[in-house]
């Protein structure tokens, strides 16, 4: 790979930009009229995508409508082969993506438009790669008509620019950024794996030991503390994610408190939160010390305990099954528990050894996600980056 010459928003040698109508046919979907819910048939039909099925990876196979194979025949005109680039006509107008082997012969709804790229000007892999760049969803989106329902038709999407290096090239930019697909799609793989490990071993150390071990109330292993906090102190919000976190960190996503924190209650690193009010499935734990709203329960050990292996606990089913049995409906999507009843739960309590044992082990498995986790978005980071290289032509690729 080498750079060329692309400067000022200048095409390099030999490329060219051209309205998609010059490349391509533009088709819209059949009709309501063509097309009714009767017409569907519950197995042995062929699958009709429509705009839930719209992906960056390619058509997702899931809960997919069939027709009959007479509506097949009626509506062939309708068909999508491999290498047609399906659009969503209303709604999510930016949203595109690459018919494979596999949905060869499948139909497209109305609320679709399909691309059929000529094989002689242009490469549809390519194409679908252009189709997925930051500047060309946005244009997508700027020229959408209708105010609620935003929504594109065929001579907008025919009269679209696209920029075309030579086919070899178009052939070998695809090919490349093939590859990085291929290592985020093996990378999600493998960590769709672990988690089903992760899973097994919270089952198989915990789940299964749990009625061996000795229980106590949950008042007999914690202290509920409601020691005031400080104005100076960071404000803290407990997440399902990522545990109690400190307000800053969540910056667009959690309304912060205006004027006085009045109440707001003292955490510090090592203790445990719930909120009582608004149960939304686990006990989180904090590294932090800060102060978190009043809604928030605050639990101290006063037990010696392996921290990892509660932060494990109080996230598992047995647990949440536990609390679910004495809540009742709460606030929002939440369940709710009395003060009192919260002090009735049984907890266990394994040899300390043996919660250092099962945190360190369940630590591992954790961390082998987190990084592979990390190692995905890392991959994503760099083949957008290398995107904006190649479709622009300031990178030029070997043919």
């Amino acid at each position: 790979m080498g750079k060329n010459a692309n400067t000022d928003g200048m095409l390099p040698k030999g490329w060219q930009k051209v309205r998609l109508h010059e490349v391509a046919s533009v088709k819209t979907g059949p009709f309501g009229t063509q097309l009714h819910q009767h017409d569907y048939v519950q197995s042995d039909g062929t699958p009709i995508i429509t705009v839930e099925h719209l992906s960056e990876k390619g058509l997702r196979h899931k809960n997919l409508p069939l027709v009959s194979d007479n509506d097949k025949q009626r509506l062939s005109q309708y068909l999508i082969h491999e290498g047609d680039i399906v659009f969503s006509r209303v709604g999510s107008v930016d949203r595109s993506a690459l018919v494979k082997k596999d949905e060869d012969g499948w139909l497209f709804s109305g609320r679709l438009l399909r691309l059929r790229p000529r094989k002689d000007d242009v490469h549809s892999p390519y194409l679908n790669y252009f189709f997925h760049t930051k500047k060309f969803r946005h244009h997508m989106r700027s020229i959408a008509v209708g105010g609620i329902m935003p929504s594109i038709n065929t001579n907008l999407l025919s009269n679209v620019f696209v920029q075309l290096p030579p086919l070899p090239e178009q052939k070998a930019i695809a090919s490349l950024l093939e590859i990085w697909d291929t290592a985020i799609e093996k990378t999600e793989t493998l960590i769709t794996v672990k988690q089903k490990r992760f899973e097994w071993l919270l089952k198989t150390l915990i789940a299964n030991n749990c009625s061996e071990w000795k229980h106590y109330k949950s008042m007999d292993l914690f202290e509920s503390l409601s020691r005031r906090g400080y104005v100076d102190e960071q404000l803290l919000s407990a997440t399902q994610a990522q545990g109690v976190v400190p307000r800053s960190t969540l910056e667009g996503r959690v309304m912060s408190p205006s004027g006085s924190i009045e109440g707001y209650k003292l955490v510090e690193p090592g203790n445990f939160t719930i909120s009582l009010r608004s149960f939304q499935g686990g006990i989180e734990y904090s590294d932090h010390r800060g102060v978190i709203s009043p809604a928030y329960t605050v639990l101290t050990p006063i037990r010696e305990m392996a921290d990892d292996f509660y932060k494990y606990f109080f996230k598992s089913h047995i647990f949440i099954e536990k609390y679910l049995s004495l809540a009742v409906v709460g606030i929002r999507d939440g369940k709710q528990i009395n003060f009192d009843d919260f002090k009735t739960i049984k907890i266990p309590y394994p040899p300390l050894n043996h919660q250092v044992e099962i945190a360190n082990t369940l630590n591992v498995a954790r961390q082998e996600i987190d990084i592979l986790k990390l190692l995905t978005d890392r991959y994503h980071t760099q083949k957008r980056g290398l995107m904006q290289e190649l479709l622009t032509g300031k990178l030029k690729v070997n043919t």
